[in-house]
């Protein structure tokens, strides 16, 4: 399991999301969203700070996963922002 890129607050600030009902929810999305995000940016060094485009991507995929919780595909803005770090000669 990874470690969250982002808070819980900064995903329901995204979101817009004022309320604390579905709090359970948007914590696992951004547990999966995190996950998703280091994948695609996996030329990062480890403990090297995250980037603020590879956070922005995890933002992102929360909101379409939260959005469209049955949807299966990655958001394509999500993953072009996390790709940059994408090591590419594996």
């Amino acid at each position: 399991m990874v470690d969250p890129i982002i808070t819980l607050d900064e995903a329901k600030a995204f979101l817009r999301v004022d309320y604390d009902d579905e709090d359970a929810l948007i914590a696992q999305l951004i547990l999966t969203a995190s996950e998703s995000a280091l994948a695609h940016a996996d030329g990062l060094a480890s403990g090297e700070p995250i980037p603020e485009s590879v956070r922005t991507s995890a933002l992102i995929h929360v909101a379409r996963l939260f959005d469209t919780r049955h949807d299966e595909d990655q958001p394509p803005a999500a993953l072009t922002l996390a790709n940059r770090y994408r090591r590419w000669d594996v």
